[in-house]
């Protein structure tokens, strides 16, 4: 078997990863090939560059029997007739059955976390309720209609597929423990068992108030006439403040009940189709609906908070290197605006 766990992007993708490279001998016990820390042959894929793999299946030791690559840049460059064809012809030269899989995150989570990352990393974003509206109506930018998005899977019946639902409602929770389960590796023996990964807080949220400055920071340099794409560090600035501050333990939420009612309206029929084909369950029964539960920070109340809100703000541009000849423009909109 060649594997390929997929990702996608924010659904538990770098943990699995991590954790995968964590227990590199114990899957090379069990005759699994992992790919290199650096990702080498997912990356050569995800270029469309297929000389990588075929020479490492052709040169595979026998002790291997299967190779197992793990990277959410692969998620949907994957599925197309032109990729999925490439890899199956290549994996049938060695006598190697491809076989892909995906962890399925119910949208309002996935639209909830994806919005807060590329705020935090100071992308360009609409307020939550039109970057919600904007990925319901444009599938080129997100597919996440899963029937549409894995639909060029069906062209390859001989592929096979494997769908992992990012659920409390399954047997396995953990993401990282129901692939291994999935894919019939054995817990390895002694106390241990499969190890943990290592922890790292690059994916972490910075919580409602991290997702405002984000934002905030974002809107005023431009309107200062900077270019935030030119910063260094911009995503690890606020975060790590964040965290110092305890500000990531308060989860920022932008789903008030009308704006979830409509998302999960609008995926609804498509995902009863996904899972009654590949899990053989409602959607509902693995995704139970839930009541909003709106946190966001619309900006300092009090004078002692808006102080403080300031000296912070000061001390993110100095660690962002921000312009000094901008700064007195910035905090004059930054003023108006709080």
């Amino acid at each position: 078997m060649l594997w390929i766990h997929a990702g996608p992007h924010k659904a538990a993708s770098s943990y699995i990863t991590e954790r995968l490279r964590q227990n590199r001998q114990n899957l090379a016990a069990q005759g699994v090939l992992m790919d290199g820390d650096n990702n080498h042959l997912a990356n050569a894929i995800a270029e469309k560059r297929y000389e990588a793999i075929d020479q490492a299946l052709a040169n595979l030791p026998d002790t291997y029997r299967r190779v197992l690559l793990s990277s959410s840049s692969l998620d949907d460059r994957i599925l197309s007739k032109v990729a999925l064809g490439h890899l199956e012809a290549m994996a049938d030269r060695h006598g190697f059955q491809l076989g892909v899989s995906y962890c399925i995150r119910d949208q309002p989570s996935w639209l909830n976390s994806v919005y807060g990352h590329r705020v935090r990393r100071f992308r360009e974003t609409p307020d939550f309720a039109g970057y919600c509206n904007y990925i319901m109506g444009d599938a080129e930018s997100w597919d996440i209609a899963y029937p549409s998005k894995f639909k060029v899977l069906s062209r390859f019946p001989r592929i096979t597929t494997l769908f992992l639902p990012l659920s409390k409602q399954v047997a396995i929770t953990d993401p990282f423990l129901a692939l291994v389960d999935a894919l019939d590796l054995d817990r390895p023996e002694g106390p241990e068992g499969w190890l943990d990964g290592r922890s790292s807080k690059q994916n972490i949220q910075p919580g409602a108030r991290g997702i405002w400055m984000s934002s905030l920071c974002r809107r005023l340099m431009v309107e200062s006439g900077f270019d935030p794409e030119s910063l260094k560090r911009k995503g690890k600035v606020i975060r790590d403040l964040a965290i110092e501050r305890g500000w990531d333990r308060e989860k920022f939420d932008g789903f008030d009940q009308p704006l979830l009612d409509r998302v999960s309206g609008f995926y609804a029929s498509s995902n009863e189709a996904f899972a009654q084909q590949h899990w053989g369950v409602s959607w509902t029964s693995l995704f139970p609906a839930k009541a909003a539960s709106q946190r966001v920070f619309t900006g300092p109340q009090s004078a002692a908070e808006r102080h403080d809100m300031r000296r912070l703000m000061v001390q993110v541009l100095r660690e962002l290197r921000f312009p000094w000849r901008l700064r007195r423009r910035f905090f004059r909109l930054y003023d108006a605006a709080v």
